[in-house]
């Protein structure tokens, strides 16, 4: 598409009264009482099986993910183990890809011996937050995956990463660059507004240190 698309970053404080952002100048009237929140009806969890499901239960179809950890762990490798087993089962994915090239995700794929889906797309030119919301403004797809927050352009303070997630209710996956001490680089409000944050035990395993849709310390081997 060649529609250039505005993409509005709200601040965290004086946010604007706008339809796509609930921020805190946008609560005088939304209101809702505690018996019209139970009868409220939201979209189904995602059915995950097997080590998916063991690693993170039954994440929400909007669920946020946040990586993070020292080089060379494997976050990539996860983040495609992961973006293939969503196109495979539910809906179609986009993988923007600032890291690595394209002969080095080919790599990595034929290095995890992945059946590609038909349904996972990879993105190796959008490299700024506006870009990928040009890319995501068609409503093709279900689940978003970048690598990483930093190379595509994306400010520490999270409101450009916030924003994005407002503006379209879809699954996101985001990995990003580690301190010293392996630990999200930058806010702590990146680990606050996630649902799932994972880190590398050791190079090869992931581990969940926040999850609301499962256990908190599971493990995932991405390779041996």
């Amino acid at each position: 598409m060649n529609r250039k698309v505005k993409l509005f970053f709200p601040t965290a404080i004086n946010a604007p009264k706008t339809q796509n952002f609930n921020g805190l100048g946008a609560f005088n009237n939304t209101s809702i009482s505690a018996t019209d929140l139970m009868k409220m009806q939201f979209p189904d969890r995602l059915k995950f099986t097997g080590e998916w499901h063991r690693f993170l239960g039954n994440p929400s179809p909007t669920f946020s993910m946040l990586i993070s950890c020292l080089p060379g762990h494997g976050k990539t490798l996860f983040c495609l183990k992961f973006a293939n087993y969503l196109a495979e089962n539910f809906g179609r994915v986009i993988f923007f890809e600032n890291e690595m090239d394209e002969s080095l995700i080919k790599s990595d794929i034929d290095f995890l011996r992945l059946k590609p889906s038909p349904n996972l797309d990879f993105n190796f030119t959008a490299n700024t937050p506006q870009a990928i919301a040009q890319v995501l403004e068609s409503g093709r797809y279900k689940f978003c995956f970048i690598d990483s927050l930093q190379m595509s352009k994306f400010k520490d303070n999270n409101e450009e990463l916030w924003a994005l997630k407002q503006r379209y209710p879809i699954g996101f996956c985001c990995i990003s660059f580690a301190n010293g001490a392996g630990k999200v680089r930058g806010s702590m409000e990146k680990q606050h507004q996630d649902d799932i944050t994972i880190t590398f035990a050791r190079a090869g395993v992931a581990v969940t240190l926040k999850n609301r849709f499962g256990k908190v310390g599971e493990e995932f081997t991405v390779f041996e």
